[in-house]
């Protein structure tokens, strides 16, 4: 018995080393989110993260805001248009500078508490002919109306609006030769101009009266609609006064 015993004890001894001389256990490696919780995250982050032995990961970068329902591109920051308060009457030609300075006190009188002031002269070549493409490529800001001293081709005989960008374009060319006529002429057509960009009814409720005198097919038709008033617009510009905080 006391044989057996001794090789009893002796095999234990033998294990035990074994157990003791075996590999030590691999250290388990922080565990690092495999998705981004919080947002997008870099695969530099992440290695940081795991090279710092698992400490928490930086903020995430700011998201960009998903698409709509329908799943279209990110929406963009709408920028708040304001209602249009000053005009601005930029010469486009010497021979323009006189007539459009010559135009702001009746549109004062005529738009009240409205601002009219007069641009800096531009100069350079007007190709392409095409008042369309010149809106186009001479940006300026909203309520900013050209006076050009060429003539120029426009979709209506008298100028072109671009609601778009709330701006216009007026050609001296049509209103005749250089003198008092076509400075009051100049001083109507920029007026319905400004009519049309704040949003006056053109043509009123009759279908006939204050057309937008830029679409008369002629010089004789529009002499006959600037001297016809519209009553409906001293209401409607109140209107347009009061919404835009001015009255």
């Amino acid at each position: 018995m006391r044989v057996v015993s001794t090789r009893l004890l002796a095999l234990c001894l033998t294990l035990a080393a074994g157990c003791s001389r075996g590999p030590a256990p691999t250290p388990v490696p922080p565990e690092v989110p495999s998705g981004p919780p919080e947002g997008a995250r870099s695969r530099e982050q992440v290695a940081a993260v795991q090279r710092d032995g698992g400490s928490r990961l930086p903020p995430a970068p700011a998201r960009v805001e998903d698409g709509g329902e329908d799943g279209g591109s990110p929406r963009a920051v709408r920028a708040e248009i304001r209602p249009l308060t000053r005009f601005q009457l930029v010469p486009v030609g010497q021979a323009a500078v006189g007539p459009a300075r010559a135009a702001l006190e009746s549109l004062r009188a005529r738009y009240v508490a409205y601002g009219f002031d007069l641009g800096a002269l531009q100069t350079g070549s007007m190709a392409p002919d095409d008042c369309a493409e010149l809106l186009r490529r001479r940006v300026g800001a909203r309520g900013t109306l050209y006076v050009v001293a060429d003539a120029v081709r426009c979709s209506t005989p008298f100028g072109a609006v671009n609601t778009q960008l709330a701006t216009g374009l007026v050609s001296l060319a049509p209103l005749g030769p250089p003198g008092p006529l076509s400075e009051r002429r100049l001083t109507a057509l920029v007026g319905s101009v400004v009519g049309e960009l704040l949003g006056l009814s053109t043509p009123c409720a009759d279908g006939r009266t204050c057309c937008a005198l830029r679409k008369a097919p002629d010089v004789k038709t529009f002499d006959a609609q600037a001297r016809v008033s519209c009553p409906a617009h001293a209401g409607e510009l109140d209107r347009i006064r009061e919404a835009a905080g001015m009255q």
